[in-house]
């Protein structure tokens, strides 16, 4: 039970020794909150890059989707030139 208790508590001192900075921006600045999170990706350049990677595979599949999404509509969509085309062709 004893070490049970000393590990959980070495545990806890180790996180609060990592958030100590963060959460006493938070707390003592107005708008600590951005400033909390602009130094943590300050600090931690690799998150920001997996984050960038995520959102541009995202983002390029969105796009994608849309893409084909106007391409299909497009295609089945009767065009408003072929209308006018035809009605100047008709007769009388």
């Amino acid at each position: 039970m004893g070490t049970q208790l000393t590990r959980a508590l070495w545990t806890l001192r180790g996180m609060m020794q990592r958030l100590g900075p963060y959460v006493l921006l938070e707390v003592v600045l107005p708008g600590g909150t951005l400033f909390a999170l602009l130094l943590f990706l300050y600090r931690n350049p690799a998150v920001i890059r997996a984050y960038a990677t995520r959102a541009r595979e995202a983002s390029a599949g969105a796009l994608a989707g849309v893409r084909a999404f106007v391409a299909e509509r497009a295609a089945s969509t009767p065009s408003f030139t072929k209308g006018i085309e035809r009605a100047v062709r008709a007769p009388g």
